[in-house]
């Protein structure tokens, strides 16, 4: 079967590396990261091929791999690698290049690549949603509750709104990964039995849920026990606590809309409020670990960092903090200009949150499942009758 190669592919994922300092083709195909790697056992080369089919310009190949997908940047290869070439940096940075292919609106390929571009593409969503939402705004003066300052049911609508917009682009950058996944797959002879794809959801979603694999890459990577990190500081608690807290609060969000009248009182004791404020918590204890340790640049994957891995912890974190401050607020004996700015703040950076999904790091958690999905299902019964990857 013919391949159709980009030589210029290698420099286009080196644009998404942190620093520009990304230097993979240093790579003599010395198998070192696949010897040292935890998750080598489950899928052959890796993640040496994944770097072999960027030095040979395979992008078809790369896209369509789930492989991209399954690393949890643990840094054992990096840390071993003879010639400095610094895998992990590169999956990341391949990460960051599928992200922008994968989207046909082009802006994750710019938000990815450019500092400035995602400032750009914030600022639009952030103008836009500011503009919609002062166009509702009540102008009686501060002494308004916040649901009448800005009402609620308009908030509610543009949330839909974009939920839908957002849904359909998340959807449309899915079903880009699954359709190379299935022609490469089936091109290569691999049988992909449509009765073991339930199967294969339930997995990845268990193994997402409860952090299966990560757990398994950290254990693996055990340092001698007078250097071991705390429990509560392992990098897939960390991982953990971060996307915990956050389904809490999405949860609790929805269930809020969804039980009670919007913008009506509730008690603190109301349970979706309890629930969000655990999860806000919850949240912040593990960006906050985030953000030191790529301030300290220390420990892999924190000694690289690009705009894009700033961005998303810092958007998130400011957003949970605006959040918690508006129930604070809420309880408050008067409304105030604070508070009235406080709320705004967050309605605007909890929707420019929603619409950065596909185009930023954030699309991890969308392309990351999918992978768990595909690698799933191809590890079904049905086996690979004739391999051409194997070749790689």
């Amino acid at each position: 079967m013919a391949r159709v190669v980009d030589v210029n592919l290698l420099r286009k994922i080196k644009q998404h590396g942190a620093g520009g300092t990304l230097d993979v083709s240093a790579c003599f195909n010395c198998g070192n990261c696949t010897a040292v790697c935890p998750l080598a056992a489950d899928s052959a080369g890796f993640p040496r091929r994944m770097i072999r089919m960027a030095q040979v310009g395979m992008e078809q190949e790369l896209l369509a791999s789930e492989d991209l997908w399954r690393c949890y940047a643990c840094g054992e290869c990096t840390q071993t690698c003879p010639r400095k070439a610094d895998p992990a940096e590169f999956m990341a940075a391949a990460r960051s290049y599928a992200i922008g292919r994968y989207d046909f609106t082009g802006l994750a390929a710019l938000a990815n690549r450019s500092a400035i571009g995602n400032l750009l593409i914030f600022a639009a969503f952030s103008a836009v949603f500011s503009a919609l939402l002062l166009s509702k705004m009540n102008p009686a003066g501060p002494q308004l509750p916040l649901f009448s300052f800005l009402p609620g049911q308009w908030i509610h609508d543009m949330g839909i709104i974009l939920f839908a917009v957002v849904g359909l682009s998340a959807f449309c950058g899915v079903a880009s990964m699954g359709v190379r996944f299935w022609t490469q797959r089936r091109g290569e002879g691999v049988a992909l039995p449509f009765t073991a794809l339930p199967g294969a959801v339930f997995t990845a979603l268990s193994d997402a849920l409860t952090h299966r694999r990560f757990r398994e890459c950290d254990r693996e990577q055990q340092s001698p026990p007078a250097l071991q990190e705390p429990w509560h500081q392992r990098p897939w608690v960390v991982h953990a606590t971060v996307m915990g807290g956050f389904l809490a609060m999405l949860l609790a969000t929805t269930l809020d809309f969804m039980l009670k009248p919007i913008g009506s009182p509730a008690p603190p004791w109301y349970p979706m409020r309890i629930l969000g404020l655990v999860g806000g918590i919850v949240c912040l204890y593990g960006l906050s670990i985030v953000l030191l340790r790529r301030a300290q640049g220390k420990q892999t994957p924190y000694t690289k960092s690009s705009f894009a891995d700033w961005f998303f912890p810092i958007l998130l974190t400011v957003t949970v903090v605006t959040g918690i401050l508006c129930e604070v607020v809420v309880y408050l004996p008067s409304p105030s200009t604070f508070g009235h700015a406080i709320f705004f703040t967050h309605v605007v950076l909890a929707m420019d949150l929603v619409a950065m999904l596909p185009l930023t790091k954030f699309a991890h958690v969308l392309y990351r499942t999918f992978a768990l999905v595909l690698f799933a299902w191809r590890r079904a019964p049905a086996r690979l009758t004739a391999s051409v990857g194997a070749e790689i």
